[in-house]
Protein backbone atom coordinates (compact mmCIF):
# COMPACT_ATOMS: atom_id res chain seq x y z
CA UNK A 1 0.00 0.00 0.00
CA UNK A 2 1.06 3.63 -0.90
CA UNK A 3 2.28 5.39 2.09
CA UNK A 4 0.14 8.60 0.84
CA UNK A 5 -3.16 5.95 0.39
CA UNK A 6 -1.95 4.73 4.22
CA UNK A 7 -2.35 7.79 5.57
CA UNK A 8 -5.47 8.65 4.24
CA UNK A 9 -7.33 5.55 5.26
CA UNK A 10 -5.64 5.82 9.12
CA UNK A 11 -6.88 9.10 8.84
CA UNK A 12 -10.55 8.00 7.69
CA UNK A 13 -10.50 5.94 10.50
CA UNK A 14 -9.70 8.56 12.81
CA UNK A 15 -11.74 10.92 11.63
CA UNK A 16 -14.91 8.58 11.77
CA UNK A 17 -13.75 7.79 15.26
CA UNK A 18 -13.81 10.55 16.44
CA UNK A 19 -17.15 11.86 15.54
CA UNK A 20 -18.40 8.89 16.61
CA UNK A 21 -16.98 9.67 19.88
CA UNK A 22 -18.57 13.14 19.60
CA UNK A 23 -21.37 12.38 19.03
CA UNK A 24 -22.01 9.98 21.57
CA UNK A 25 -20.87 12.15 24.34
CA UNK A 26 -23.09 15.21 22.89
CA UNK A 27 -26.09 13.08 21.54
CA UNK A 28 -26.55 15.59 18.44
CA UNK A 29 -30.02 14.47 16.69
CA UNK A 30 -32.33 15.87 14.67
CA UNK A 31 -35.19 16.03 17.14
CA UNK A 32 -38.07 17.02 14.87
CA UNK A 33 -37.36 14.48 12.35
CA UNK A 34 -36.27 11.72 13.96
CA UNK A 35 -37.52 8.13 14.43
CA UNK A 36 -34.72 6.12 16.03
CA UNK A 37 -35.75 3.25 17.84
CA UNK A 38 -33.75 0.08 19.34
CA UNK A 39 -34.71 -3.56 18.88
CA UNK A 40 -35.45 -5.38 21.79
CA UNK A 41 -35.22 -9.24 21.55
CA UNK A 42 -35.88 -11.39 24.69
CA UNK A 43 -35.33 -14.82 24.54
CA UNK A 44 -35.73 -17.31 27.09
CA UNK A 45 -34.62 -20.35 26.06
CA UNK A 46 -34.87 -21.14 22.23
CA UNK A 47 -37.97 -19.22 21.93
CA UNK A 48 -38.23 -15.25 21.68
CA UNK A 49 -41.03 -14.02 24.37
CA UNK A 50 -40.42 -10.43 23.38
CA UNK A 51 -39.46 -8.43 20.20
CA UNK A 52 -40.64 -5.20 20.07
CA UNK A 53 -38.26 -1.38 19.00
CA UNK A 54 -38.61 1.59 21.60
CA UNK A 55 -37.32 4.69 21.14
CA UNK A 56 -33.40 5.09 21.36
CA UNK A 57 -34.48 8.55 23.50
CA UNK A 58 -37.29 10.61 25.14
CA UNK A 59 -40.14 12.25 22.68
CA UNK A 60 -39.02 15.59 22.46
CA UNK A 61 -40.92 18.93 22.46
CA UNK A 62 -39.96 19.61 18.32
CA UNK A 63 -41.24 16.13 17.75
CA UNK A 64 -44.91 16.41 19.77
CA UNK A 65 -45.18 20.34 18.12
CA UNK A 66 -45.41 18.50 14.89
CA UNK A 67 -48.85 16.58 16.33
CA UNK A 68 -49.69 19.06 18.88
CA UNK A 69 -48.92 23.06 17.32
CA UNK A 70 -50.55 24.00 20.48
CA UNK A 71 -47.54 23.10 22.47
CA UNK A 72 -45.60 25.89 24.15
CA UNK A 73 -41.68 25.76 25.19
CA UNK A 74 -38.75 28.27 24.44
CA UNK A 75 -37.24 27.70 21.54
CA UNK A 76 -34.08 26.61 22.36
CA UNK A 77 -35.78 23.47 24.03
CA UNK A 78 -37.10 21.70 20.70
CA UNK A 79 -34.59 18.95 21.75
CA UNK A 80 -35.82 18.84 25.32
CA UNK A 81 -38.49 16.04 26.63
CA UNK A 82 -41.51 17.20 26.15
CA UNK A 83 -43.16 17.61 30.00
CA UNK A 84 -46.53 18.72 31.32
CA UNK A 85 -48.81 16.37 29.39
CA UNK A 86 -51.37 14.15 30.56
CA UNK A 87 -51.25 9.98 30.31
CA UNK A 88 -54.06 10.60 27.70
CA UNK A 89 -52.66 12.84 25.41
CA UNK A 90 -48.87 11.00 25.68
CA UNK A 91 -51.32 7.79 24.05
CA UNK A 92 -52.76 10.13 21.41
CA UNK A 93 -49.64 10.75 20.36
CA UNK A 94 -47.74 7.58 20.47
CA UNK A 95 -51.06 6.14 18.44
CA UNK A 96 -50.80 9.11 15.56
CA UNK A 97 -47.48 7.85 15.07
CA UNK A 98 -48.07 4.48 14.74
CA UNK A 99 -46.43 3.48 18.12
CA UNK A 100 -48.18 2.79 21.68
CA UNK A 101 -46.45 3.57 25.81
CA UNK A 102 -44.58 0.10 27.37
CA UNK A 103 -46.23 -1.68 29.62
CA UNK A 104 -43.79 -1.34 32.68
CA UNK A 105 -42.63 -5.00 32.07
CA UNK A 106 -41.88 -3.85 28.34
CA UNK A 107 -39.93 -0.69 29.99
CA UNK A 108 -38.14 -2.46 32.28
CA UNK A 109 -36.79 -5.60 30.12
CA UNK A 110 -35.73 -2.73 27.52
CA UNK A 111 -33.10 -1.04 30.04
CA UNK A 112 -31.61 -4.90 31.06
CA UNK A 113 -31.32 -6.44 27.63
CA UNK A 114 -27.80 -7.18 26.28
CA UNK A 115 -26.25 -7.91 22.66
CA UNK A 116 -24.11 -10.63 23.07
CA UNK A 117 -22.25 -11.18 25.91
CA UNK A 118 -22.26 -7.35 26.57
CA UNK A 119 -22.91 -6.28 30.47
CA UNK A 120 -25.37 -3.83 30.84
CA UNK A 121 -24.01 -0.07 32.42
CA UNK A 122 -25.96 -0.60 35.64
CA UNK A 123 -23.81 -3.73 36.48
CA UNK A 124 -20.85 -1.47 37.10
CA UNK A 125 -21.37 2.08 37.48
CA UNK A 126 -21.44 4.20 40.32
CA UNK A 127 -24.24 6.50 40.27
CA UNK A 128 -22.52 10.00 40.59
CA UNK A 129 -24.84 12.80 42.15
CA UNK A 130 -25.20 15.29 39.16
CA UNK A 131 -25.56 19.49 40.51
CA UNK A 132 -27.66 21.32 38.60
CA UNK A 133 -27.42 24.82 37.94
CA UNK A 134 -29.60 27.63 39.50
CA UNK A 135 -32.81 27.96 38.51
CA UNK A 136 -32.73 24.56 36.86
CA UNK A 137 -36.18 22.71 36.09
CA UNK A 138 -34.17 18.97 36.67
CA UNK A 139 -34.85 18.27 32.52
CA UNK A 140 -32.12 18.68 29.85
CA UNK A 141 -31.46 17.68 26.04
CA UNK A 142 -32.21 14.58 25.64
CA UNK A 143 -29.68 12.03 25.77
CA UNK A 144 -27.28 14.87 27.23
CA UNK A 145 -26.20 12.61 29.98
CA UNK A 146 -23.98 10.29 27.88
CA UNK A 147 -23.26 7.81 30.37
CA UNK A 148 -26.79 6.95 30.78
CA UNK A 149 -27.22 4.83 28.18
CA UNK A 150 -28.24 0.94 28.28
CA UNK A 151 -26.19 -2.06 26.33
CA UNK A 152 -28.40 -1.67 23.08
CA UNK A 153 -27.95 2.52 23.44
CA UNK A 154 -31.46 3.53 24.59
CA UNK A 155 -30.71 7.01 26.48
CA UNK A 156 -31.54 8.36 29.77
CA UNK A 157 -33.93 5.76 31.38
CA UNK A 158 -32.33 6.34 34.55
CA UNK A 159 -32.21 10.24 34.19
CA UNK A 160 -33.80 13.11 32.72
CA UNK A 161 -37.76 12.70 32.89
CA UNK A 162 -39.85 10.45 33.85
CA UNK A 163 -41.93 8.69 31.49
CA UNK A 164 -45.42 7.43 31.76
CA UNK A 165 -46.20 3.32 31.06
CA UNK A 166 -49.13 1.66 29.89
CA UNK A 167 -49.80 0.40 33.29
CA UNK A 168 -52.92 1.45 35.11
CA UNK A 169 -53.77 1.42 39.00
CA UNK A 170 -56.73 2.33 41.26
CA UNK A 171 -55.36 4.33 43.87
CA UNK A 172 -57.18 4.44 47.29
CA UNK A 173 -59.78 7.47 46.45
CA UNK A 174 -60.69 5.20 43.11
CA UNK A 175 -59.11 7.61 40.76
CA UNK A 176 -57.13 5.89 37.95
CA UNK A 177 -53.21 6.12 38.26
CA UNK A 178 -50.53 4.96 35.82
CA UNK A 179 -46.94 3.95 36.44
CA UNK A 180 -43.73 5.62 35.59
CA UNK A 181 -40.55 4.88 35.78
CA UNK A 182 -37.33 6.81 35.15
CA UNK A 183 -36.12 10.10 35.89
CA UNK A 184 -33.74 11.79 38.57
CA UNK A 185 -34.11 11.84 42.01
CA UNK A 186 -33.47 15.33 43.81
CA UNK A 187 -32.22 15.06 47.18
CA UNK A 188 -30.24 17.93 49.07
CA UNK A 189 -29.90 20.04 45.89
CA UNK A 190 -27.88 17.33 43.59
CA UNK A 191 -29.69 15.14 41.18
CA UNK A 192 -29.22 11.58 41.56
CA UNK A 193 -29.51 8.80 38.67
CA UNK A 194 -31.75 6.31 40.31
CA UNK A 195 -31.22 3.25 38.26
CA UNK A 196 -34.14 1.95 36.92
CA UNK A 197 -36.01 0.01 39.62
CA UNK A 198 -37.38 2.85 41.43
CA UNK A 199 -41.61 3.46 40.15
CA UNK A 200 -43.76 6.09 40.40
CA UNK A 201 -47.89 6.42 39.82
CA UNK A 202 -49.59 9.41 38.95
CA UNK A 203 -53.16 10.42 38.15
CA UNK A 204 -53.79 10.11 34.54
CA UNK A 205 -55.13 13.17 33.96
CA UNK A 206 -52.61 14.89 36.08
CA UNK A 207 -49.59 16.65 34.39
CA UNK A 208 -46.34 17.19 35.51
CA UNK A 209 -42.87 19.05 34.67
CA UNK A 210 -40.93 16.36 34.98
CA UNK A 211 -42.59 13.78 33.44
CA UNK A 212 -42.81 12.55 29.28
CA UNK A 213 -42.81 9.61 27.74
CA UNK A 214 -40.98 7.47 24.80
CA UNK A 215 -42.84 4.92 22.57
CA UNK A 216 -42.71 1.29 21.33
CA UNK A 217 -43.27 -0.14 18.35
CA UNK A 218 -45.04 -3.70 17.86
CA UNK A 219 -42.64 -5.88 15.57
CA UNK A 220 -45.05 -6.53 12.86
CA UNK A 221 -45.80 -2.66 12.43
Amino acid sequence: MKQSLFIIVIFTIFSGASWSIWEYRHATIPVTDIDAMKKVEYKKGTTFEKIFWIDKYEVSNGQYWRWDESLQFPEHKVDYPVTGITWFQAQDYAAHVGKRLPTKEEWMLATKVTLGDEFNPWDSIDRIPYVPEPGDTHIYRVGKFWRDRTAIGLANMSSNAWEWTADTLRLADSSLAAIVKGGFIYKKKKLHFKGIEKTDTVRVNETRPDLGFRCIRDKNK
